[in-house]
């Protein structure tokens, strides 16, 4: 077979980013995507972006208030694997759409619905919009800056976190259809995105509000993880540990701060009177050098650092060419295009790109004269009891995780949510992660712990036997790091042929720069999006949300999915890979397309309000929302509602949209926003059809009733620090729920019965191995 979902037909009735961004990971992995548009096409129709998110489709126009165009889209419904609708929850009967009336003419059909706030709660037909989605999720709320009442951000994270979490349930489904034959309606919103995106932050304990309760600065938390200015231009230095702080304080010539008692808990327990005056010496220091003669100091001393580029420099960069992120595609409408390329590489099943994204209605008439086949015959496997009842869709998969930080651990707690047997495989020193506490909970939830010890030749054999049981391998170590231990790619391929190993690194697994540190800051700083987000001319803002750690750990989870799917069709396993170069893309998509005329999209600013007066934040009288009017009728409601009689012969809708955030329009609104509370102006807002949403900070996920009614928290009991809540469910399957089945586990916690149980281990030799010290049991 060429690619993992070769055969399997999409049928996509979605517009704007999450929907069909879902639909192009899906094309790009093998599978044939039809985009059924309405007759004045997709609403991101005309915008750069659409270019990248429709590419490798077909596009058929059905004009479904037509009794033909409803006709047509339940034809191919009969025929479709898997459609992807995102209608306001309660529309998909009136257009035609139910689960139930499509599932009945084809029991195969795995239907996902991307509901923009989900399909439950006071929020659920809110305006389907990014921004608005980013207010409620806490992405704006949580982003440091210089004041207080949130950040836009120039990227839809929420919306890409949604495609994401909905490319590997739809994969997950799909490897469980295999097995029980039947199809099932999935959900996953784009809120779940935005939760899906800040795992590690969507946690709450009294504790955790303690410690981070204060401002945190935008150029970065701590004086060792931060932006600082040469020179002639901006770096970023990422020391995450403290074997890195020691490397930095020799690199700047500074080897007595190490024996500081000022610093004795570096890098990430500074206390706070310390930290701003380490910060104002490093930055004094940078100061006196150009920024190339830092990079090179600093990497000769092997501190993880980056330069600040535009996103124009990245997708020439030498690595970005290496990786094969950066494609060259004559597009129909734009000309000559440079785009981003796959960001996940699966090593037998190779994904492709089929071709730019197609003119409206290309391929109506072709896709009509289709002969009528459907998709509703018997199952053609031979099923047996046991594989006809799974409870969950990865349910009896074996996950040995021996990654750490985030990129490697969330991959593998998506798996677990998925059913996945997810084993969390650390040496004595554990995750390097743990010392963050609630936030390692936040990437590690659903598993279970062994400790092993791979230095030793008795804990290799321990890896081994459970090697040979298990469906998938995730890793993210350096370079060299597996081969020495022995876990490289070659040799446990050699243990079981039906492995899927999954390797997220930094930079790539070959390459120029394959072997340099990485962390997720020094992905931002490099691809762009900090010099997006603070503008030109301005200081590079530093993005809160961990955007690149989280869209690698997200697409390995795709790629996982995806090649186990793959593996029922060959019987073979494969290699899985991605990185956080090609996530850092990734999670700016629509950004990374480069054609004669391309609109300029790196025109944030610091603390952004917004992109024009009315598609801003607001503050209030208590705290701040979030308005979004994006169409005519959305001005025209706005002007009757705040009764400025000359407001509209001032501003008609074009000029208000294009008016910028610190214009006299913005100051009249901004004194009338700021008269009453939250809650008041969003009733009056709502109730005069004007799109708005509150911006609620992290704590008030935990008591907001829309995201209960959502099922998008989980509460936990650790044995340590008691009552835990943190994210909860991401995908809502209607057959295989998923399940969190319990709390991220203490080092070496389920030691012993995960040898037992997988291993087939008897207490005499555990108690061998115990006692030699190739193994440990908390």
């Amino acid at each position: 077979m060429g690619s993992a979902f070769d055969g399997i037909r999409v049928v996509e009735v979605a517009q704007g980013i999450a929907g069909p961004y879902t639909g192009m990971l899906l094309a790009e992995q093998g599978a044939e995507v039809i985009k059924v548009e309405p007759p004045q096409g997709d609403s991101a129709r005309g915008t750069s972006s659409f270019h990248i998110w429709n590419r490798s489709k077909q596009s058929v126009v059905a004009d479904l208030a037509t009794h033909d165009g409803q006709a047509l889209l339940h034809r191919l419904a009969t025929t479709a694997d898997i459609l992807l609708l995102d209608a306001q929850p309660g529309d998909e009967a009136d257009m035609g759409l139910s689960y139930d009336a499509l599932a009945h003419a084809n029991p195969k059909l795995i239907y996902c619905h991307l509901p923009a706030f989900g399909s439950k709660g006071p929020h659920a037909r809110r305006y389907p919009d990014d921004a608005l989605v980013a207010a409620i999720g806490g992405l704006l709320g949580s982003q440091w800056s210089h004041r207080d009442g949130g950040v836009h951000l120039v990227i839809p994270i929420a919306s890409y976190g949604a495609a994401f979490v909905a490319s590997s349930s739809i994969a997950a489904a799909l490897y469980e259809r295999e097995q029980s034959g039947h199809g099932q309606k999935l959900e996953v919103s784009w809120l779940a995105g935005a939760f899906a995106m800040q795992t590690g932050s969507v946690m709450y304990h009294p504790d955790l509000f303690r410690l981070f309760s204060a401002r945190m600065n935008p150029l970065g938390p701590i004086p060792v993880y931060r932006l600082y200015q040469a020179q002639d231009d901006w770096l970023f230095i990422a020391c995450g540990n403290p074997t890195f702080w020691n490397k930095l304080c020799l690199a700047l010539e500074h080897p007595e701060w190490t024996a500081d008692p000022r610093y004795e808990r570096a890098p990430w327990a500074i206390a706070p009177e310390d930290r701003d005056a380490l910060a104002e010496q490093i930055a004094t220091i940078i100061a006196t050098k150009p920024r190339e003669a830092w990079l090179q100091i600093l990497r000769e001393h092997d501190v993880p650092c980056a330069p600040v580029t535009s996103r124009q420099e990245f997708i020439e960069h030498r690595q970005t060419i290496h990786n094969g992120m950066r494609v060259e595609m004559d597009d129909p409408q734009l000309g000559k295009t440079v785009q981003m390329g796959i960001p996940l590489r699966l090593s037998d099943t190779p994904g492709t790109i089929k071709g730019p994204a197609p003119m409206l209605g290309q391929h109506t008439a072709e896709v009509k004269a289709e002969p009528r086949a459907t998709n509703n015959e018997p199952p053609s496997l031979q099923l047996s009891p046991q594989s006809s009842a799974l409870s969950t869709p990865l349910q009896g998969v074996v996950v040995l995780d021996f990654a750490s930080y985030i990129a490697g651990t969330l991959g593998p707690m998506v798996l677990a949510q998925l059913g996945a047997n997810v084993i969390k495989v650390e040496t004595p020193q554990g995750d390097a992660f743990r010392s963050f506490g609630f936030g390692f909970l936040g990437w590690n939830q659903g598993k279970r712990g062994l400790c092993v010890n791979l230095n030793s030749a008795e804990g290799r054999e321990v890896v081994y036997d459970l090697v040979r049981k298990a469906d998938v391998v995730v890793e993210n170590l350096r370079p060299g790091a597996t081969t020495r231990y022995g876990i490289d790619y070659t040799t446990l391929a050699q243990l079981n042929s039906r492995l899927i190993y999954a390797t997220v690194t930094a930079f790539g697994s070959g390459g120029p720069d394959h072997d340099y540190p990485g962390f997720d800051p020094l992905r931002q700083s490099r691809s762009g999006i900090m010099r997006a987000q603070g503008g030109h001319d301005h200081p590079p803002f530093y993005l809160t949300c961990g955007i690149c750690d989280y869209a690698a750990a997200l697409l390995t989870a795709y790629g996982v999915a995806a090649a186990l799917y793959a593996r029922q069709r060959t019987g073979k396993g494969q290699r899985v890979e991605t990185s956080l170069l090609n996530s850092s893309m990734a999670v700016q998509s629509g950004n990374f397309i480069f054609h004669e005329g391309r609109p300029d999209m790196e025109n944030g600013a610091p603390d952004l309000w917004g992109t024009s007066a009315i598609y801003r934040i607001y503050p209030t009288a208590d705290s701040s929302l979030f308005l979004a009017v994006v169409e005519p009728e959305h001005w025209s409601h706005l002007c009757e509602l705040l009764g400025v009689a000359d407001l509209p012969s001032r501003y008609d809708f074009s000029r208000a949209h294009h008016t910028p955030v610190d214009s006299p329009l913005s100051q009249a609104l901004a004194s009338q926003f700021a008269n009453q509370t939250t809650a008041t102006w969003l009733a009056r807002l709502d109730a005069a059809s004007v799109p708005a949403a509150p911006i609620l900070p992290l704590p008030e996920l935990f008591s907001d009733v829309h995201v209960a009614a959502n099922n998008l928290l989980a509460t936990h009991t650790h044995p340590h620090w008691n009552e835990v809540r943190q994210t909860g469910i991401l995908t809502k399957f209607s057959r295989t729920p998923a399940t969190l089945p319990c709390v991220a586990p203490q080092l070496g916690q389920h030691t012993t019965e995960v040898l037992q149980e997988i291993a087939g281990y008897d207490q005499e030799k555990i108690a061998q191995l115990l006692g030699s010290g190739a193994i440990k049991q908390s």
